[in-house]
């Protein structure tokens, strides 16, 4: 049987990260996140700094990009290819939780694949966000229009790379709303995960 792979997306500050993470303890399987960002750079010679600037940028053109190669092709595009490499990798060694990225789409073609989307009510996106450290104090229509830009960094992203909406309910198994409490969200990825292999 195939290693089980879960993906997760998620909105700005709506708890995906610490998701994520509880998922990946519960099961005993490791987490990629920044990690795939370290794995990138030492395959490619690249600096993480360079990589991680990169993540949420997208270029004019995938397809004009591998059809130029070469030194021509944009850090971003050159970064996303990278990083699907590195997805891929790791999800061939075992079981793991893989963050953003486009994971679910990278492993569009994979078996044994659970796509997450994790959203949140505004309020509490609002409240989490202003509970990191080193963050200057705002109002609460700032946060929300920081949030919101975030949101559409991440989807310009995944849409320009992906042939699907960032997002869209029907591009992921399981969407959950972080409201719901960030263990039980956590409880019910584990409980699809598990549903899954069965099936399998």
């Amino acid at each position: 049987m195939e290693p089980m792979v879960i993906t997760m997306a998620r909105e700005y500050a709506s708890g995906g990260s610490e998701i994520a993470q509880a998922v990946a303890d519960k099961l005993g399987i490791p987490l990629y996140n920044k990690e795939l960002i370290t794995m990138a750079a030492k395959r490619s010679g690249l600096t993480e700094e360079a990589i991680a600037a990169s993540e949420n940028q997208r270029s004019g053109s995938l397809i004009y990009s591998l059809y130029m190669m070469g030194n021509t092709m944009p850090l971003a595009d050159q970064v996303y290819i990278l990083q699907s490499n590195v997805i891929k990798e790791v999800a061939a060694q075992g079981s793991c939780v893989i963050l953003g990225r486009c994971g679910d789409y990278v492993l569009r073609d994979r078996p044994n694949v659970l796509r997450t989307f994790v959203y949140a009510p505004l309020e509490e996106r609002i409240q989490r966000a202003k509970a990191r450290p080193d963050v200057k104090d705002m109002s609460d229509r700032s946060w929300e229009s920081q949030l919101a830009k975030h949101d559409r960094a991440r989807a310009s992203y995944y849409n320009y790379y992906t042939e699907n909406r960032w997002g869209e309910a029907k591009n992921y198994d399981l969407c959950l709303n972080a409201g719901l409490g960030l263990d039980t969200c956590a409880d019910l990825i584990v409980a699809a995960a598990k549903a899954m292999q069965v099936k399998e």
